[in-house]
């Protein structure tokens, strides 16, 4: 099983041939007890040439072989069983029948599990096992129109000098010519027994793969501290910035258990750091928790790390959970299951975050599949998830398919199988393949954002004549803004965060899309308000950078706005019928069209009368107006009252000769508002744990 990082070696013992029936048996229940079922089966077998046809051996071997995942000889083994007759082994049609499935004899397959499904008669657990016979059937249904309807990809096989015969895990791509993966490099194959249990046993380590030309070449032991000998690790991840890398190590606990448990390091100047175990929050003492992969919150941009659990609260066997990273305060939220849309009453793991498309890749034994286990993707985030599905053949076979991910590129990536090949024929041992997509299109899509001097409140420019296709060189384009790219997602009916961009020192910004999509680009930042631009790919099924016109954004700063034609009667701090309408037109509208501006109404005086009564009116008049923004539904935490009183005139109140100016002062007695931020928002519901 691909969670587990427990130890199974096989090899020579010199002279079992001369051990009688009662030492094999005992050697193979001693290794059985100690968790070395490939021992266990090594001695099984050559008991078995004394007991052929006994089903006691039978049946024990075959699910021992069914543990391993030799799926051929389970499948002759639990067939003999049948034959010898099945009433003190009911289960041995079940799991005949799914032999048979991951052998990829889907008709025979579906025959048998209707004939167990028949027969079965144990009321404890058949209620579960019907639904997992009903998983079953569908898989074998859909299996042969997922083969029938193949990816258009190529898959390889990596050399001896990546897969070992041994299980190989974890590939995590690099760059285009490096990946890092866990496995367990041994020359040769020894069994363990009573007499060599004080041999040092391999552990499974990290190695680092290079690209020489067009093939891989592995077996590099990747350096300290990530490695510590005599422990396994493996299933690692690599953040997108390169900074930190989190992994899984393997220890027994005081009952026999293995209990993997996630590490971290970080790169400081070059130099990873000396890995430190995620806290309990995370680790929980009592189960295992691994398989690490990581990915992005939509708004706050903070880190998530998806990982494997047999914790409770889970929906089956194994879960993925994730919990969010606080980096300001290096703290995890409580840990979330991610929902019954992703986990079943089977076992998910391995799970792989693309970031650039918010895709999940994981493996599945509770979906309806062409194998054990398939890999599906999921499009979403934490507990919401869409297009759920098989991603097909033949990545997914009818063996067991895992560890998905996907290069930086895009095109091409890694998964791992223990589907039997030229080069390795048995299914017992999991190896790294490579992919590449023949039809993968990569669209880019760059365009430059300008500001645009106009907005609702009177401030407009002579644009006659104006080329917005070709602006002059007096036209600076907005650097450091930041836009939004957001993706249609047709069963939600809704646009969802994808990627944002901030824009270079010539405004220019740039993303990368998917074909047959529908999208949407919105700037960020209280300055703007609401624009939006749309895109469709529908029509492009080929690479291309796309060219976007010059976008031109209404930008608000933060200077005060006069609202015009607010104006009050001398020492009067009533809001006249006049000035409501205007604010129903203008700062209204303003304020419903963009619920996340937070506005500052400020109130003026002109310089008649002393300073602190000036100040206090103007303070009740600008008050009076966020009282009536209130009554029309804005919400008080939205709104600031700042009454300035006569300190900062826009126009003279006297005449130079000293004479009364009451156009001046007219002016002076205005209602201005600016926007001084927005709400504090976080798409972050999580609780933190802070150690």
């Amino acid at each position: 099983m691909a969670i587990s990082l427990a130890l199974n070696l096989r090899g020579q013992i010199a002279d079992i041939d001369n051990l009688t029936p009662r030492q094999l048996k005992k050697f193979a229940v001693n290794a059985e007890r100690a968790g070395d079922v490939f021992t266990a089966i090594f001695f099984y077998e050559k008991y078995r040439e004394y007991f052929a046809h006994n089903n006691k051996v039978n049946y024990q071997l075959a699910n021992l072989h069914l543990h391993v995942r030799n799926y051929h000889d389970a499948l002759k083994l639990y067939e003999e069983v049948l034959k010898g007759g099945d009433d003190k082994y009911p289960m041995a049609r079940f799991y005949y029948a799914q032999m048979l499935k991951s052998t990829g004899n889907y008709d025979e397959a579906i025959v048998e599990f209707n004939k167990f499904r028949k027969n079965y008669k144990e009321e404890k657990d058949s209620r579960d096992l019907s639904r997992i016979i009903r998983n079953e059937i569908e898989g074998c249904d859909s299996a042969k129109k997922i083969i029938s309807n193949p990816l258009n990809i190529n898959i390889g096989y990596m050399n001896e000098s990546v897969n070992s015969p041994h299980i190989e895990l974890s590939p995590i791509p690099l760059d285009a010519n490096t990946f890092i993966y866990g496995s367990l490099r041994v020359d040769s194959l020894v069994y363990f027994t009573s007499e060599n249990i004080d041999t040092e046993i391999p552990v499974r380590q990290f190695y680092v793969a290079r690209k020489q030309g067009m093939d891989w070449m592995g077996g590099e032991l990747m350096g300290a501290p990530i490695n510590l000998p005599g422990v396994e690790t493996g299933n690692g991840v690599l953040s997108r910035d390169g900074k930190r890398f989190y992994f899984s190590r393997s220890v027994k606990n005081w009952q026999g258990k293995v209990i993997s448990s996630i590490y971290r390091s970080t790169k400081i100047e070059g130099v990873w750091s000396e890995p430190e175990k995620l806290p309990q929050v995370i680790n929980d003492p009592n189960y295992t928790t691994t398989q690490p992969a990581l990915g992005r919150t939509a708004q706050s941009d903070r880190e998530i790390v998806f990982f494997v659990s047999d914790r409770p609260g889970g929906r089956g066997g194994l879960d993925i959970w994730y919990s969010v990273w606080n980096s300001d305060k290096d703290a995890y939220s409580k840990p979330r299951n991610l929902g019954s849309k992703i986990n079943t009453f089977g076992d998910e793991i391995t799970p792989y975050y693309d970031i650039p498309t918010r895709t999940l890749y994981f493996s599945s034994t509770g979906l309806p599949g062409i194998g054990g286990f398939d890999v599906f993707s999921a499009f979403g985030e934490r507990k919401d998830w869409t297009r759920i599905k098989n991603i097909g053949y033949p990545v997914n076979s009818s063996f067991d398919d895992l560890y998905f991910t996907v290069s930086r590129e895009g095109g091409d990536g890694f998964f791992v199988s223990n589907r039997p090949d030229s080069l390795n024929p048995a299914t017992c041992c999991d190896d790294i393949f490579y992919y590449s997509w023949n039809d993968y299109v990569r669209i880019t899509v760059t365009g430059i954002i300008y500001p645009f001097e106009k907005d609702r409140f009177g401030r407009k420019r002579d644009l006659s004549g104006f080329d917005f296709m070709n602006p002059d060189a007096s036209v600076e384009p907005m650097k450091n803004a930041i836009i939004a790219l957001y993706m249609l997602d047709k069963e939600l009916n809704d646009y969802v965060f994808m990627d944002r961009y901030v824009t270079s020192e010539n405004g220019r910004f740039y993303f990368n899309l998917q074909p047959n999509e529908e999208y949407e680009f919105r700037m960020e930042g209280f300055q703007y308000f609401d624009e939006k631009n749309f895109m469709s790919t529908q029509f492009f099924n080929f690479s291309d950078t796309i060219e976007m016109p010059p976008i031109w954004i209404n930008v608000l700063t933060d200077k005060p706005i006069v609202l015009e034609n607010v104006y009050y009667d001398f020492n009067s701090a009533d809001l006249s019928q006049k000035a409501k309408s205007v604010l129903d037109t203008t700062l209204l509208v303003l304020l419903k069209e963009a619920p996340e501006f937070i506005i500052e109404i400020g109130s003026h005086t002109d310089s008649i009368g002393e300073a602190k009564y000036n100040l206090e009116l103007s303070q009740q008049r600008a008050e009076n107006v966020v009282q009536y923004l209130i009554s029309k539904g804005i919400p008080t935490q939205r709104l600031v009252a700042k009454g300035y009183g006569a300190t900062k005139p826009v126009a003279p109140n006297f005449m130079a000769d000293g004479s009364d100016n009451p156009v001046g002062r007219e002016k002076n007695r205005r209602t201005e508002f600016r926007i001084v931020g927005t709400l504090g928002g976080s798409d972050d519901e999580e609780e933190f744990i802070y150690d």
